[in-house]
């Protein structure tokens, strides 16, 4: 313990001396004379003890800098040494001269060409052979310095020269000893290094692995929402940009589900991740941001090689699923952003973006669409118009027109209360423009029940008067019906007003939403126990399921405008009668929409249809019209 003690004692002592001598010689040079010429010298690292670089306190020692201090006491110059470090530059130096002294050298060292003047300082015995050690002067020297210091070397005699010349062997032999011990503290401190970084390393590369595996969907062996986030503000550089397009490719998830299933669904994206995954190149960037919806940087030269690349992977991939199962086909479709007309967006923004061209291909029915400064304007206003929307049943925006209905004999027996938005900025809207963008949310559970609150107050004020025996239908979305606190709602309104129930018929629209099918079934059973009318809109639909006749108690049946316009050709017309046929069977009361003309009139009227709606009976009629439209026409109950 002792011996260890007494080795800590002189490495601190030494540490000590080598900061107080660093002190020193900065205090020293500090209190140089600022006049004083500086004299340039090109040192030897490596000739010891004539003159050597010691790398602990980065500094030349030896015989040489200290004559030179004794020299500069004498002349009041100063001497520097340029380039410090282990290589030894003296020839470059001499050459391109950069030093004014070529310090401590021996014969043939340096090429003679390049010195000046040369003085022999000394001789040192190597290898039983003994050397001259010379100092020479390069062309840039003045006179004056060279006759200067000439002087000044000569003054020092050779006893001066062995006395520092032993001083110097005695003390590194001491030095040395301590500078071991320096070096194994160091190899220490070293080792304890890069133990710490490899450390550091491990840890760094466990923690990419663990970021590079949350931005893997495992289940699908492909990038998710954070891979997509990451590749485009990451690997997509600014000047790049303008070569990609992000597409968002996505398929129906809720109807593909509701069609084939939980199962069926995780197979059909099973099957398009590897598709997408093998068509996807080294420049390409492959993302499952959500259930059913894909997202992929591609590069292309142009637009039109955009095009191309996007629809032939939506063609592909449309007869890679055909092939699978015939009922897979044509599921998908994409939209494309070009990023070069949109350098500034985020990847947010161009997922966005490139969503608005999905939209814009599901609804022309085309395999793909590019995004546009247009269809991003209309979706910015759409919802902006869509968060507006509640605030604007609280203000009474919303109004309804009413299409009146006619018997067989033209009598106007009722309407159909069809929703109106009455925007301050956008003027009259009609449903088409907002209600898709509150489809399935509880926003249009408040739009159904406020135009439910209107019809009931119509309703009461018609009673008692000669309109008292019409009757009015009012619009539910199947989501709202299947709320399940429709019913409470749907009494707390009614209580309100006065009026025979059997006037009011709930109309519940057909879409392509899911819902939860039991709680639909139950309030609609409860309607009918409150005393409305219950009728199924648009039989015979996209979306429209005979089984719908067998689940609701259906009162009156509404078939579409497109089953009656094929009704003008002999299958048509088949078709149309035997809907017609189904619903009588079941006890249900049949209503024809779309009659526009004449001809379509007296088509309608030659099958058993109790009730005839149209353009040509009557239009959609705000409220001041719609009184003016019944003092002109008779009705009847």
């Amino acid at each position: 313990m002792r011996r260890k003690s007494t080795f800590i004692r002189k490495i601190s002592a030494l540490m000590i001396c080598v900061l107080l001598s660093a002190v020193f010689a900065t205090t020293f040079a500090a209190a140089e004379d600022s006049d004083s010429s500086v004299v340039y010298v090109a040192g030897n690292p490596d000739l010891y003890p004539i003159e050597y670089y010691d790398s602990f306190s980065k500094q030349y020692l030896g015989l040489m800098p200290d004559i030179y201090r004794l020299i500069s006491e004498q002349t009041g110059y100063t001497f520097e040494y340029i380039y410090p470090g282990n290589i030894n530059g003296q020839e470059r130096m001499a050459k391109n001269s950069q030093a004014e002294i070529i310090s401590a050298y021996r014969d043939g060292d340096i090429d003679p060409q390049y010195l000046h003047r040369t003085i022999a300082v000394t001789t040192i015995k190597t290898e039983e052979k003994e050397k001259t050690i010379y100092v020479a002067f390069s062309d840039i020297a003045s006179e004056k310095l060279i006759v200067d210091i000439t002087k000044a070397l000569n003054t020092v005699t050779d006893s001066q020269k062995l006395t520092v010349l032993v001083s110097h062997t005695e003390s590194i032999g001491n030095y040395q000893k301590y500078r071991i011990w320096l070096y194994i503290l160091s190899g220490v401190l070293v080792l304890f290094l890069v133990v710490a970084i490899i450390i550091f390393f491990i840890r760094y590369r466990r923690k990419k692995k663990d970021k590079k595996d949350t931005m893997l969907n495992t289940e699908y062996g492909i990038g998710n929402d954070q891979y997509y986030t990451y590749c485009f503000e990451n690997l997509i550089t600014d000047k790049s940009k303008a070569l990609y397009y992000a597409a968002y490719i996505a398929f129906d998830e809720k109807s593909i589900n509701q069609k084939f299933g939980n199962n069926e669904c995780h197979a059909i994206q099973q099957y398009t991740s590897e598709f997408l995954n093998r068509q996807a190149t080294a420049v390409d960037y492959l993302a499952l941001v959500k259930t059913g919806v894909y997202a992929l940087i591609y590069q292309a030269a142009n637009k039109a090689s955009a095009s191309e690349r996007i629809a032939n992977i939506i063609k592909e991939l449309d007869l890679y699923l055909t092939n699978i199962k015939r009922e897979y086909s044509k599921l998908f479709n994409a939209g494309v952003c070009m990023l070069g007309e949109n350098m500034d967006c985020t990847a947010e923004t161009a997922f966005y973006n490139a969503n608005q061209g999905y939209l814009q291909a599901v609804n022309e029915n085309q395999p793909f669409a590019f995004s546009t400064k247009a269809l991003i304007t209309e979706a910015h206003r759409r919802e902006s118009l869509r968060r507006r929307i509640i605030q604007a049943i609280s203000d009474g925006e919303f109004i309804f027109h009413l299409q009146y209905i006619a018997d067989r004999k033209g009598n106007i027996i009722g309407a159909e209360a069809v929703s109106r938005w009455q925007h301050p900025q956008e003027g009259l809207l009609s449903p088409s423009q907002y209600i898709s963008m509150i489809n399935q949310s509880d926003v249009i559970s408040l739009h159904d029940i406020y135009i439910f609150s209107l019809i009931c107050k119509q309703l009461e004020m018609w009673k008692g008067s000669d309109k008292e025996a019409l009757c009015l239908s009012c619009n539910f979305t199947r989501y709202s019906l299947a709320a399940p606190d429709f019913c409470d709602r749907l009494r707390e309104t009614i209580q309100k007003y006065e009026f025979d129930r059997h006037k009011l018929i709930i109309e519940i629209t057909e879409d392509s939403l899911s819902c939860d099918t039991e709680i639909l079934k139950e309030n609609i059973q409860e309607c009918k126990k409150l005393g409305f009318l219950i009728a199924l809109d648009d039989i015979g639909s996209g979306y429209s399921a005979l089984a719908d006749l067998y689940n609701y108690p259906i009162d009156i049946v509404k078939v579409e405008k497109d089953i009656v316009l094929q009704a003008m050709e002999p299958k048509g017309k088949m078709l149309l009668d035997g809907l017609i046929r189904l619903a009588h069977s079941m006890n249900m009361k049949v209503l024809c929409e779309g009659i526009e003309t004449a001809e379509q009139n007296d088509m309608i009227l030659n099958t058993d249809c109790e009730y005839i709606q149209g353009f040509f009976y009557s239009r959609a009629l705000p409220p001041k019209e719609s009184e003016r439209f019944l003092q002109q026409h008779g009705f009847t109950c």
